[in-house]
């Protein structure tokens, strides 16, 4: 006996509803388990000790912690300056591995507070320089100039005229040093972090 029309249309709609219902619950499954991982990793928020040395860390602001609610503590600094290039006088400073669902997802974060303000808090990309050049006649001796093994030019924001410098090592005092040899190059106008909103 063969089925109609309609009946076959019934069991491919029951079949799609299965297979959506039974791939969201894996997904869903999934999500939970790396979520549990993350809580246990080094560095999580509340251990307060970093994932990198293992150094007591202050617990993070609540609006860096709501803004990036499963990251690791990767490096934290005190009592340091600013690497923004802002009014600020002195900040603690957390750099956050994101821990998204999908790789691509996988970002660092620094987050700046400032001490005598609590609440002035600034994010930026932890492991990106934007960088402005006297011009583009020196960029091959300015790629030239650059270790490999440090630093890496990852992209060029055109609206602004930067090239991207990617540092491989971005703690607070990593930066700070990266920057200032950047600036030393005499080959170089300008250098910013770049500011990071949450998509949240």
């Amino acid at each position: 006996m063969s089925l109609g029309k309609k009946e076959r249309r019934i069991i491919i709609a029951i079949g799609l509803i299965i297979g959506v219902t039974a791939s969201s619950m894996l997904v869903r499954h999934a999500l939970d388990i790396k979520k549990e991982k993350t809580a246990l990793r080094p560095g999580n928020y509340k251990s307060l000790h970093t994932a990198v040395g293992n150094i007591p860390f202050l617990p993070l602001p609540e609006s860096v912690s709501t803004a990036i609610p499963s990251g690791i503590v990767v490096h934290y600094e005190e009592n340091r300056s600013s690497l923004s290039g802002s009014h600020f006088n002195k900040v603690n400073s957390w750099v956050i591995e994101t821990t998204g669902s999908f790789r691509s997802e996988r970002l660092f974060i620094l987050a700046e507070q400032e001490l005598e303000s609590s609440s002035n808090i600034q994010l930026f990309r932890a492991a990106e320089i934007y960088i402005r050049l006297k011009n583009d006649n020196v960029k091959d001796s300015f790629e030239n100039l650059l270790d490999e093994d440090l630093f890496h030019i990852i992209g060029r924001n055109h609206s602004r005229d930067e090239l991207i410098v990617q540092s491989r090592n971005f703690s607070p005092t990593d930066l700070e040093k990266a920057i200032n040899f950047l600036k030393a190059t005499n080959l170089v106008t300008s250098t910013r972090l770049s500011p990071w909103v949450s998509s949240r």
